[in-house]
């Protein structure tokens, strides 16, 4: 008949088999099925042993305490006088005969714990093993079974959010082209009977856009990808991270110098940008709606902004983006009572407004700068393929120092139609 600690240890063995089965991507669903059918009887059976040698163990531990004294040894008159050391145990045979001992054997051993003996039985002080080693090892590693605790622990990036601003689009070309009206005269009049008609006119510009690649890899060593079962999907998951992080910045802000998209805050003909509280326009800066030097706040220069993109292009801005320091601003500005006029603390909104229009926070915004944009109408986000994540050992000496370099890509090219459907406001 096992030990209870041999039946508990039993079962979290096949426990641990059926987890591992669980977790191997490597099984097919049919593997990992004959697998549990085969462990899961066996898990009832051990556990119905470990309750069974509980209830045996617990029993014993009620009668040692109703015997008492009497379970250490013969009474006290049967031996030696009080005070007389002909025939006494030693504290070592007291210690082991102890009712607390037993009990404490009955909990399940005292490997690993340690105790002191006192008249009122053992009292444990600390935890430790039976051998301790200088430093951890290749000798630590073979006495010691690690608790492993599922997933990692890893940097937080902020989760990209903007791209789901634009339609999407895919594309066959590395290349492509379409028609914006760049100059329009309206000479639509009035005329007399048999008068001549005026002529108006459209003047149209091609405008190209052209593939942009956004990659990465990372190396990692093969001990690595065969010791941690989840690692490759995870490489992966975070590889795709990355790529969007920085397709969000080149959307929102690719300066178009080398391999760089044309962002949006860099495209030209946006509407005349709201970007100083003057009350009236700087000597040679373009025509815009310009704020009050005393009366305007924050969000009274986003709703100009909103204006400019409405008389500049006749859209109407569905969506606010801006950076997390300058909607702190707004989100914390007062009247002169201290009220918040954003509802306070305590106000709970699924989704952050202002204007009626959504807002979306992120740190892929320049500091201090908002932007207003119609962006389902105005622009379009085409893909060639989606992200493609691939690994290889063929990397320079890789095969040689048994290293594989993961890798994730995509190309992908920002059409911007109306820029003038877009607006900045900076300075916040």
């Amino acid at each position: 008949m096992p030990t209870l600690i041999e039946a508990k240890t039993k079962v979290k063995q096949l426990a641990k088999t059926a987890l591992d089965a669980v977790e191997n991507d490597a099984l097919t669903m049919a593997e990992k099925k004959t697998i549990l059918d085969k462990v899961e009887p066996e898990i009832k059976q051990w556990t119905d042993e470990v309750q069974t040698l509980e209830r045996f163990e617990d029993t014993r531990k009620q009668l040692m305490a109703t015997l008492g004294s009497e379970a250490d040894g013969p009474p006290a008159n049967d031996g030696p006088a009080a005070g007389s050391t002909l025939g006494a145990k030693s504290y070592g045979q007291q210690f082991i005969d102890s009712a607390a001992y037993k009990g404490l054997v009955a909990d399940g051993g005292v490997s690993g714990k340690t105790g002191r003996w006192t008249s009122g039985g053992v009292e444990l002080k600390t935890a430790l093993t039976e051998g301790t080693l200088a430093s951890p090892g290749p000798a630590y590693a073979a006495v010691q079974t690690p608790t492993v605790l599922p997933g990692m622990t890893n940097i937080l990036f902020q989760q990209p959010t903007v791209v789901s601003l634009f339609p999407s689009g895919s594309t066959d070309s590395p290349l492509l082209r379409y028609l914006v009206e760049t100059a329009i005269t309206n000479a639509a009049a009035t005329v007399a009977e048999l008068g001549l008609k005026p002529e108006s006119a459209i003047t149209f510009s091609k405008v190209d856009e052209v593939l942009k690649k956004i990659a990465t890899f990372l190396p990692v060593s093969d001990e690595m990808l065969e010791d941690w079962q989840q690692i490759k999907s995870y490489l992966d998951a975070r590889l795709t991270l990355f790529v969007e992080l920085q397709e969000e910045v080149q959307l929102l802000r690719g300066d178009g110098t080398g391999t760089n998209l044309v962002g949006l805050l860099n495209r030209v003909g946006l509407a005349p940008p709201v970007a100083t509280r003057n009350a009236t326009p700087p000597a040679g800066s373009a025509t815009g709606i310009y704020l009050s030097p005393t009366t305007d706040n924050d969000m009274d220069a986003i709703y100009r902004q909103i204006t400019q993109v409405r008389v500049t292009s006749f859209l109407e801005p569905e969506t606010i983006v801006i950076d997390p320091g300058a909607w702190m601003t707004v989100q914390l500005a007062k009247n002169s009572q201290g009220v918040y006029y954003a509802g306070g603390p305590f106000m709970q909104t699924a989704t952050p407004m202002l204007w009626a229009k959504p807002v979306v926070v992120t740190t892929s915004m320049p500091a201090n700068t908002a932007l207003v944009g119609a962006f389902q109408k105005a622009s379009q986000v085409f893909r060639k393929g989606g992200i493609t994540v691939e690994a290889s050992n063929s990397h320079a000496d890789f095969f040689q120092r048994d290293e594989t370099a993961i890798r994730a890509h995509e190309r992908l090219l920002l059409a911007v139609y109306r820029p003038g459907a877009f607006g900045a406001v900076t300075g916040l």
